[in-house]
């Protein structure tokens, strides 16, 4: 099973040691020793497939101080039009904490909008800047596709 942008809830976690010796593994999964299916709780990735294993999202404003825009709703919002092969980080800052190497495509939160990265990390030159109202509402017109080719 996984876990979206590697965080779970305390209770989801205490359920899930209450079936077995947990293990961690560094993409962001949890190997319960022991159990046979996978439980069905809140947080959890259960399908190999779900897209938002292909989002990496640091925890933004305003959970962090140096994030300068929400990073999760959007990483969440955009997550289905990243391709199987993409991988799509959505950073508050442009430390880059949540995914320090390249990625497909990175968005970088600034006052009033993101920096677009293709093919980068958040600390590169961005090629352009986009606003949040114009990312959702080319998710909502189908457009955004264009995003990530």
């Amino acid at each position: 099973m996984g876990l979206a942008f590697g965080q779970m809830q305390a209770e989801t976690l205490a359920a899930l040691a209450a079936l077995g010796d947990l293990r961690v593994t560094p993409w962001r999964m949890l190997l319960v020793r022991g159990a046979a299916v996978m439980p069905d709780l809140p947080g959890l990735i259960r399908d190999a497939a779900d897209p938002l294993r292909r989002v990496v999202a640091c925890t933004g404003a305003p959970g962090c101080p140096q994030g300068l825009g929400p990073t999760r709703a959007l990483a969440r919002a955009l997550a289905g039009r990243v391709p199987r092969e993409g991988l799509l980080h959505v950073s508050g800052c442009a430390k880059g904490c949540a995914h320090p190497g390249r990625a497909a495509l990175t968005l970088v939160a600034r006052p009033g909008g993101y920096d677009v990265i293709r093919d980068g990390t958040a600390a590169d030159t961005p090629e352009s800047t986009i606003t949040e109202a114009t990312i959702i509402d080319s998710t909502i017109t189908g457009s955004p596709d264009a995003l990530f080719l």
